[in-house]
């Protein structure tokens, strides 16, 4: 899949795991995205291929285990990453430029969420990040 930041500076390419798509609703995400929540495209580090602009990404450690990267330039969010030992990393779904058809699967933190937002009643809800989450973060 095809990626951008606003400005086009940043280009990459990324493949999905499975599909795995999730809206956090975490007060990290929620701030750093300047949104309701955070929707994301969980990839393999590996797969992820700069195709322009890899020097104008910037890093934010936003907590002891998470860095979020954004364009240095346009200030878009484009992924995040553990900061140690992970082999995934999520991309930031609105970056994507494909057309495509990845939905979120899952609701994660949603009892951390903002009292004004409400969560979409039609997906899986987990008040925090499910086990089963837990090998990609």
């Amino acid at each position: 899949m095809l990626a951008k930041c606003l400005c086009e500076k940043i280009q990459f390419t990324f493949t999905p795991v499975d599909g795995t798509v999730i809206k956090c609703f975490c007060s990290l995400c929620r701030r750093s995205h300047g949104a309701d929540y955070a929707t994301q495209v969980i990839s393999s580090k590996d797969s992820l291929t700069f195709l322009s602009g890899e020097a104008l990404l910037s890093e934010f450690a936003s907590s002891q285990f998470g860095i979020r990267a954004f364009c240095s330039h346009c200030g878009s969010r484009l992924m995040n990453y553990a900061s140690q030992g992970s082999r995934f990393l999520s991309v930031a779904l609105s970056a994507v430029v494909d057309d495509h058809h990845l939905t979120p699967r899952l609701q994660i933190n949603v009892a951390s969420k903002a009292d004004w937002v409400v969560a979409s009643p039609d997906l899986p809800a987990e008040d925090g990040v499910p086990g089963s989450l837990h090998k990609y973060f």
